[in-house]
């Protein structure tokens, strides 16, 4: 196990210095976990559809699809609306319902042209819609509010995106969320790496993930998503292994950061 978490460290160790080499900045978002304080621009559209995966040894979830709205009220506000259809696979067999909405604003309200920095706040709102799909396991019943800063800074051809937040749980309690994301262009394809973690009260719900994935673009309104990750660390449960394959169709120009 020793070896394993020491190899993924190297992996992610290697992707690092081959984004060194990139020539322009990328950003965070899809198909990362850590977000940045980019929005879409006035009266722009971004959407993300994607296929999910999130294994273990125990169960396999998808979202297929997850459906990922964005729109551009304004330079600096980014309306958000995110709807998945889960599968769920475990011991119990295969069963398959309609997941968890989560609604969500961002606001960036510094901008690095002008302060250096960027940096957002992106208030998110989930709750359980339908309550058959929490009776079979397939979503979690409890509702939950996520309160995130991130910020992004250009150091010379690298992006570095940083994220903390609180989740706020309607049974009480919750978790502290942070990620670290570095983006650069290779020619037209953005390549990402990406350390996200979570941490709660208990080491159940402590966990540390390591994610690589690049952005393709298809038109000059489309682009494919990719990601894939794994666990370095999951607590007391079983490791993660993590897949995002998706395409982003976007209008107009994306806000500036």
């Amino acid at each position: 196990m020793r070896r394993r978490a020491r190899g993924s460290v190297r992996a992610l160790g290697c992707a690092l210095v081959l984004l060194a080499t990139g020539r322009a900045p990328a950003q965070g978002g899809p198909p990362l976990f850590t977000d940045d304080p980019g929005t879409p621009g006035p009266g722009n559209w971004e959407v993300n559809v994607a296929a999910t995966l999130d294994r273990t040894s125990l169960a396999s979830s998808w979202g297929t699809p997850l459906v990922d709205a964005n729109y551009g009220w304004g330079e600096r506000v980014q309306l958000k609306l995110e709807m998945p259809f889960a599968v769920v696979s475990d011991a119990d067999g295969t069963r398959g319902g309609i997941g968890n909405p989560l609604f969500g604003v961002k606001w960036r309200f510094l901008d690095e042209e002008t302060a250096g920095v960027a940096v957002s706040t992106y208030p998110q709102f989930g709750f359980n819609l339908v309550s058959s799909s929490a009776d079979r396991g397939l979503v979690e019943r409890e509702t939950n509010f996520l309160l995130p800063v991130s910020a992004v800074k250009t150091v010379g051809p690298v992006a570095v995106n940083v994220e903390v937040g609180r989740v706020f749980e309607s049974g009480g309690g919750g978790d502290w969320v942070w990620g670290v994301a570095l983006g650069h262009s290779f020619g037209r394809v953005e390549a990402l790496a990406e350390v996200f973690g979570k941490h709660g009260d208990d080491a159940a719900s402590r966990q540390l993930l390591v994610n690589l994935g690049g952005r393709v673009p298809v038109s000059a309104s489309s682009a494919l998503l990719v990601s894939g990750g794994w666990s370095l660390s999951d607590g007391e449960g079983p490791r993660h292994a993590l897949l995002y394959l998706g395409l982003q169709l976007t209008s107009g120009r994306k806000g500036t950061p």
